[in-house]
């Protein structure tokens, strides 16, 4: 990274984007309660958005890319510069981190190094991306929703360390979700279920708080002021719904997350050989991917019938409705939506692609 793009301060149009990011996500779920309803992706909801899979070797997915990259660095130190999400970024990613985010870089450091003789010394290093929560790999119908705006992204943990993906957010989201939705899918637009975070950063937290006081000792032992009350009840009740201890990503679920890291490794860029990798994530994805997902949702290019119910209770949204429409109540998915916009129709008989993720 030059030293002009580590120096140079962000605009305010940036500055406001990630005030009206932070903004939406207390408006999104007031009710604290809702970050605890599903164990194994807490504080996460469903965001049901209509969008368009792209041809990833298309011009048009290589643009939305190109535009990140000129605007990732800003947004990363808006993101710090503002004092909400400063206090937010020390409890996630902790001074080190706020120091690389300063610089317009992603957190990554070494957290632990082994020495024994004769050997190499071996680190352990913990890593950070920034996520798309709609992803850059589809083509939202609803002008409002821009893929690369502030209120898109979510700073999430991305440590892989072979079998173990515990500390791996970011690619469990996509292989059990996101993944299944977009391969295979039509050529229209479908309804897709996005993850969306209800913090800019995941996990939010490194360690268990039992009470606000708790929280704000170390708030003030990393130099930062307290958070608003509705951060302070959302961040007791991830602490509460991991057992107040660091987040982890359910033993079951590491083998598809595995599965969707390696599809970028070198000796896996072949097209053809990469595409065989993508099928065998998306159909074993699938399985898993049904008992999350509501009915219609587009799994492996199929959608779920309609009398099909979710194993688990992952709350879903559409934040693209006027703010405070709230999350579904699961007890009625079928509710008709009510809104000003245009949404299109759910396809009949769509024909399925192969996409990619």
């Amino acid at each position: 990274m030059s030293r002009r793009v580590q120096a140079s301060a962000p605009r305010p149009e940036m500055v406001n984007a990630v005030t009206e990011m932070l903004r939406n996500l207390e408006q999104i779920c007031p009710d604290p309660l809702i970050i605890g309803r599903c164990p194994e992706l807490p504080g996460v909801v469903l965001d049901k958005v209509w969008a368009t899979c792209l041809d990833r070797d298309g011009t048009e997915y290589a643009k939305v890319n190109r535009d990140f990259e000129t605007m990732r660095a800003e947004y990363f130190k808006a993101l710090v510069a503002h004092p909400v999400g400063r206090s937010l970024a020390l409890l996630a990613v902790g001074p080190d981190g706020v120091a690389m985010l300063e610089l317009g870089r992603p957190p990554a450091f070494v957290t632990e190094a082994r020495t024994a003789p004769s050997t190499p010394t071996r680190a352990r290093r913990d890593s950070y991306n920034c996520h798309h929560i709609v992803p850059k790999s589809v083509r939202p119908e609803s002008s409002s929703t821009l893929v690369n705006h502030a209120t898109n992204f979510v700073v999430a943990k991305t440590t892989r360390r072979g079998r173990d993906q515990s500390e791996n957010p970011h690619h469990f989201w996509h292989s059990l979700l996101l993944h299944p939705q977009t391969h295979n899918a039509p050529a229209e637009p479908i309804p897709l279920y996005v993850v969306r975070p209800l913090f800019p950063f995941y996990p939010p937290i490194t360690q268990g708080f039992h009470t606000a006081e708790e929280l704000r000792k170390k708030l003030a032992a990393l130099g930062a002021p307290p958070l608003p009350e509705i951060w302070e009840l959302r961040l007791l009740e991830f602490s509460k719904a991991s057992k107040h201890r660091p987040y982890v990503v359910p033993k079951e679920f590491h083998e598809i997350t595995q599965m969707f890291g390696d599809l970028f490794k070198t000796q896996n860029k072949d097209p053809t050989v990469n595409q065989q990798l993508r099928s065998g994530l998306a159909a074993k994805g699938a399985q898993l991917a049904a008992d999350y997902l509501p009915a219609g949702a587009f799994v492996n290019g199929q959608p779920l019938p309609p009398g099909h119910t979710p194993k688990r209770s992952l709350p879903v949204i559409e934040s693209n409705r006027q703010p405070g429409s709230g999350v579904q109540k699961p007890s009625n998915p079928r509710k008709s939506r009510s809104t000003k916009r245009h949404l299109p129709k759910p396809i009949v008989q769509p024909q399925p692609i192969q996409q990619k993720v």
